[in-house]
């Protein structure tokens, strides 16, 4: 049975990982053991890739190596689960030996099983240990971003670029519109007179030098895409003609409207997992690079289809495929070193094609986790740096494509986009040469979103149908949108938005009003109930909210607006039922117990129950209250003052008498 595979051999080293994995479930199945096959599987994906290639011979050499930085790397790479890594390696090779499969120079199975015993430790740290640093934050829910106010928008929506291209388009269409040519591209003579005017093209780079075709000039093509796709101008009758309905837009809606656009045209996503991509985020032509196989080209003078070139042509090429062929042949053969031909790196890329039935992401699966991690830096931004390795990490960016320098270069091509789009601020940058395409591009620096481009990233994920938790601008919210925020923002900040929505409203005292009466609505969780009405007494006047309060005493919160008239004085306790206000009492401790630190507790506890009320125990046991065993443990294992400590413990017996404890 074949064993040894060289790295060329995909197929027939695939068929036996396959046969010797589904026989290791098996054998795992029929000795009832524990074990990762995943992690067998990357076992055997090293010793094919990276080592010797012979499944059937393991030198400790290797087994250490693979435990050591290998497996690691890659397991903390993809974020897979690493605690049973050591196991599964020794239980693998135990399989292999019971099946026979050991050459006798292997290290029999006890020696490697004590190897990875001693990996056990450090593979429990591994797992348990933090994830990449620009992934780290995921883990915790993000704060409610907040949506800039119509100023803010509006301001941000004439600044974006996208806006004065579409409408610079419109007008240049003027009244009769501006002929295409028959396949719908504008003429050459148009295209450069945009992409001067539109600044979208450098005309002078070396890449158009031979500019056959309009939709050659890349960034011109996407933004004239977007601005069809958003309604600014159309295609009609062989002409590119305006649209009024856009020209009667404000900036904020015709800003939103385009930056939806360039979501549908594909401009938000620059590369497709597991097809070759052009700069400019079309696919690479396999005729193109057919065309590139001729013995006598050379990098510097690459032959071309010239039916390619041919702007009447039925079949246009998308995208600038001809400046993309000259830019993955330059950098697969600065990859491959000296002596390397064209033809023979071509050959390569033609034979790595995936075919033309791979998955096509979402129309923006490429700027999708760019806005998840710029909304929770809404302030101050990511530094470039940061989102490259973001992107890379979980896109798989360098993965997907061998280029050098692969993340960066599809980074800042969609930074660079989203910039024109108006989402986001790209500053501080540097300039870098890149000696192998002959040109500059920008790196470095920070990445902020914009006003118009935090609500339009808001917009871009719900049309992903991906939710973000999000707070509008206090001076234009509801009441509702202010009161639920209790609990969801730091308090501070919470506090301000309370005072910018309150200086807002026409009518002050109405406000107030509609304040407490939300903070009291049925549905209301008890935390927001007491917030609410605690900071509304604190902001808009204690005997205000005293005096609204009573208005709410047959309501569904009636415990707590009770509990706060009697401490108040407002209200006499020999008027409500005893039972009402232990409830109440029950409520607030519940609440203590769910969101303050136990260091807090036997103040708090001391608070609600001093010891001269250490009777009411007497009592308390009996109350119908679903969270009253919880808090009766808990003030008998916090209380400071030993005598109510000893009520509450002998109270909780009772109750768990009575209800058995349930």
């Amino acid at each position: 049975m074949r064993m040894q595979f060289g790295v060329d051999e995909d197929d027939a080293f695939h068929e036996r990982a396959g046969q010797l994995l589904s026989g290791f479930a098996g054998w795992l199945d029929e000795n009832e053991l524990v074990a990762e096959p995943t992690s067998a599987e990357l076992l055997l994906q090293y010793k094919w890739l990276a080592a010797d290639g012979d499944l059937a011979d393991w030198p400790l050499e290797q087994v250490e190596t693979f435990l050591d930085g290998w497996c690691p790397r890659v397991m903390t790479e993809h974020r897979l689960p690493l605690r049973l890594v050591p196991l599964t390696v020794a239980v693998f090779l135990e399989y292999l030996d019971e099946c026979g499969l050991l050459t006798a120079q292997s290290p029999r199975p006890s020696q490697i099983r004590r190897l990875c015993t001693a990996y056990a430790d450090d593979y429990d740290e591994l797992e348990s240990g933090p994830v990449h640093p620009v992934l780290a934050e995921f883990d915790t829910p993000p704060d409610p971003v907040r949506i800039p106010g119509p100023a803010q928008r509006a301001e941000s929506a004439a600044q974006a670029p996208i806006v004065r291209d579409a409408r610079a388009l419109a007008q240049w269409c003027g009244a009769k519109g501006r002929q295409l040519t028959k396949t719908g591209n504008l003429r050459l003579a148009d295209a450069k007179h945009l992409a001067t005017e539109l600044d979208t093209d450098d005309l002078d780079a070396p890449r158009y030098a031979r500019l056959g075709r309009a939709d050659r000039l890349t960034n011109l093509t996407w933004v004239l895409e977007t601005a069809v796709g958003a309604g600014a101008v159309r295609r009609e009758d062989g002409r590119l003609v305006a649209d009024e309905r856009f020209a009667g837009l404000d900036d904020t809606s015709a800003h939103e409207d385009l930056v939806l656009a360039a979501r549908d045209a594909g401009a938000l996503t620059v590369s497709l997992p597991g097809r070759r991509r052009a700069d400019d985020g079309y696919d690479l032509d396999d005729g193109l690079l057919e065309g590139l196989l001729d013995e006598d080209t050379d990098l510097g003078d690459i032959d071309l289809d010239e039916t390619a070139l041919d702007e009447t042509d039925d079949k246009p090429v998308e995208g600038d495929a001809e400046q993309l062929a000259i830019e993955v042949l330059a950098r697969e053969l600065a990859a491959a070193g000296d002596g390397a031909h064209p033809s023979e790196i071509v050959e390569d890329l033609l034979d790595d094609d995936t075919g033309d039935d791979s998955e096509f992401p979402e129309p923006a699966d490429d700027a999708t986790p760019a806005f998840l991690a710029l909304l929770r830096h809404p302030d101050d931004g990511m530094a470039f740096d940061d989102l490259v390795a973001l992107l890379d990490l979980v896109l798989g960016w360098n993965a997907e494509f061998t280029l050098a320098e692969g993340a960066p270069h599809w980074a800042r091509l969609l930074t660079a986009r989203l910039e024109r789009l108006g989402l986001v601020r790209w500053q501080d940058t540097t300039m870098v040469h890149d000696d192998l395409l002959r040109q500059e591009h920008r790196s470095g620096g920070r990445v902020t979103l914009t006003p118009g481009g935090v609500a339009c990233a808001l917009l871009v994920l719900t049309a992903e149908g991906l939710g973000y938790p999000s707070r509008p601008d206090p001076a234009v919210a509801q009441v509702t949108e202010i009161v639920d925020l209790a609990g969801e923002v730091p308090p501070d900040e919470w506090r301000r938005d309370i005072d910018t929505w309150h200086a807002a409203q026409p009518d002050p005292d109405e406000a107030v009003a509609a304040f407490v009466t939300r903070a009291l609505a049925p549905d209301q969780p008890l935390v927001v109930v007491l917030t609410a009405t605690s900071v509304a007494a604190e902001r808009f006047g204690a005997d205000v909210v005293d005096r609204l309060l009573r208005e709410h005493l047959d309501g569904p919160h009636r415990a707590q607006v009770a509990r706060r008239l009697v401490a108040r004085g407002l209200l006499d306790p020999l008027t409500v039922e005893p039972e009402l206000l232990l409830r109440a009492s029950v409520d607030v401790l519940a609440v203590t117990v769910d969101t303050i630190g136990t260091d807090e507790w036997p103040t708090l506890f001391a608070r609600e129950f001093p010891p001269e009320t250490v009777d009411v125990f007497d009592a308390l046991w009996r109350l119908d209250h679903p969270r009253l065993g919880e808090v009766l443990a808990e003030i008998g294992g916090f209380h400071p003052d030993k005598r109510v400590a000893k009520a509450a413990r002998k109270a909780l017996v009772r109750w768990q008498s009575r209800t058995g404890g349930s």
